[in-house]
């Protein structure tokens, strides 16, 4: 006996709200890392490591990095079209896109407006962290040409100018370049443009984690907390309290 189509999505409702009864996030379920991110990081972070590269070593870094963007953004769920751009006007490298109710819920969970679901990635494989002209030119292509774009991403080695220091306990209190326009952008367009950096990667090879960094960097934007963002797998509750608060959070009674 065939079962209709009504009966297959009043099926994905019911076990969907059994999920949220039970308190299991479906964003866990949302990337599946690919086995081989590992490896092709690995290389990556060794060419990394020189103090200096050959010509012919740089353009197999940045082969590297697409690479690993491809086998990153593959694994989000609900996928359907990944596609890669050169031109000699707006240049990015990916724009990922999907349209069934996978992709709807990864849409959601990266507070993605209804409209605006796609998400543009720049590979940018460079010691230098990434220049205030470059983070420009893809608030523009976002605004002026990819306009059902609502996510923007850097893939870089070393973050963008601006941005809070990793490993810094220093709370940033002035913003500029990069991190400015961040904001600037947001503010005016409501779209989102955040920056991963090598060490971002590294967190990638399990499941889960790349809608969890994702979230945790677009929450910043709004927030503005001044800090790095923590990792992945040493993250524990999301608290962030002055010290006269911080001890009476932390207390039993």
């Amino acid at each position: 006996m065939s079962i209709s189509d009504d009966e297959i999505v009043k099926d994905y409702f019911e076990a969907y709200e059994k999920l949220k009864e039970r308190g299991i996030k479906l964003t866990s379920y949302l990337y599946k890392a690919d086995i081989r991110i590992s490896e092709y990081l690995d290389k990556l972070n060794e060419l990394s490591q020189k103090e200096k590269l050959t010509k012919q070593e740089i353009q197999q870094a940045g082969k590297l990095l697409e690479q690993i963007v491809v086998l990153v953004f593959k694994g989000l769920k609900g996928v359907q079209s990944i596609k890669s751009f050169q031109s000699a006007g707006p240049q990015y490298d990916l724009l990922v896109s999907g349209h069934d109710f996978e992709w709807q819920e990864v849409s959601d969970a990266l507070y993605l407006k209804r409209n605006q679901r796609d998400i543009v990635i720049e590979a940018k494989a460079t010691k230098a962290p990434l220049p205030h002209k470059q983070f420009a030119r893809l608030c523009s292509i976002m605004e002026d040409n990819l306009i059902y774009a609502g996510l923007g991403i850097f893939v870089t080695l070393n973050g963008a100018t601006g941005f809070p220091k990793r490993n810094s306990k220093e709370r940033q209190r002035k913003v500029s370049d990069c991190r400015l326009q961040q904001i600037i952008f947001h503010a005016r367009t409501n779209k989102i443009i955040i920056v991963l950096d090598k060490e971002d990667l590294f967190e990638l090879s399990k499941n889960g984690t790349l809608i969890e960094l994702l979230i945790r960097k677009i929450k910043d934007l709004s927030e503005l907390s001044g800090l790095p963002t923590a990792s992945v797998e040493n993250w524990q509750e999301d608290v962030d309290l002055p010290p006269h608060l911080q001890s009476l959070y932390e207390s039993n009674s």
